[in-house]
């Protein structure tokens, strides 16, 4: 795997897995508190975990980002950040316009789960499909629920307001996915429930190389140290702590390049080991 990255505070990052070429696109950076991020621990356990990382537990910093994949002659986007959820995120269209990546040039669009920091850039701020030419991809146990009016009202306002906003005008363009199942060349989506009902992963493999974007399956080195420690916006935790045990032994034993997408600093790019009952996490 190669990198080529433009230096410090960049908003853009771009690198090779074999023949396919990939940019990570900055959405911006936010923090959580560590309540959020482990609802089933003690908390002074969970703060010395987080000082050993020089983190605050009231501020931890988490970046949003989308990654776009040239693979194959198509050209992918997986994740689209979080719009206008918050004034310190939603910059995807911006980088990508610095970045010199056409919107119309982007055939699919991979949304690895419906949580509104994923999904945010879809549309427009008239409501319309911000990627013209593209059709989305999801999980169908996730569209299902995230379109599903009586499970989204049982959730906080905003859930519902951006999966209406953000998966509605995408409707009769959308391709469900079942299962793990290739959608373009060196393209693999994962099967990783629990986060979110039908949340995926992503694997790009190539020429012996391969790079496993895990999405939400870990938010912070920290549930890599402690893989039972879950965040508040888990699901199904026991469904969640078995995709991300799955997951993270395959990268360790693969020696796969990772990209977790809340993993400070952006671009969340690292690979694991195995250390304990759990990993070592070393960003790239």
């Amino acid at each position: 795997m190669s990198t080529d990255n433009s230096g410090p505070g960049t908003q853009t990052f771009a690198f090779d897995v074999g023949a396919i070429h990939c940019t990570a696109i900055h959405d911006g950076d936010t923090t959580y508190e560590a309540g959020q991020y482990v609802v089933n621990a003690p908390a002074a356990e969970v703060q010395a975990a987080l000082a050993r990382h020089d983190v605050r537990p009231d501020s931890i910093p988490s970046p949003y980002s989308g990654l776009v994949v040239d693979t194959g002659g198509r050209r992918v986007l997986i994740d689209t950040g979080a719009g206008d959820l918050a004034p310190e995120v939603g910059h995807l269209h911006a980088n990508l316009r610095a970045a010199g990546i056409d919107v119309d040039t982007i055939e699919a669009i991979v949304i690895t789960h419906g949580h509104p920091d994923h999904l945010g850039g879809n549309t427009d701020a008239n409501g319309e499909p911000a990627f013209p030419g593209a059709h989305l991809v999801m999980g169908r146990r996730d569209w299902e629920f995230w379109t599903d009016e009586s499970e989204l009202a049982r959730l906080a306002p905003v859930f519902g307001r951006w999966s209406r906003r953000n998966l509605d005008p995408f409707a009769e363009r959308v391709d469900l996915v079942d299962g793990d199942a290739e959608i373009a060349p060196g393209l693999h989506i994962l099967a990783a429930p629990g986060h979110t009902p039908g949340h995926i992963a992503v694997a790009l493999r190539s020429e012996g190389s391969e790079l496993l974007y895990v999405s939400d399956a870990a938010l912070h080195p920290i549930h890599l140290e402690h893989p039972d420690w879950r965040p508040v916006w888990d699901l199904d935790p026991d469904d969640a702590i078995a995709s991300r045990r799955h997951l993270f032994n395959r990268a360790a034993s693969d020696g796969s390049m990772v990209l977790a997408f809340h993993f400070p600093p952006f671009p969340s790019l690292g690979h694991v080991e195995a250390r304990g009952s759990g990993w070592h996490w070393e960003p790239t």
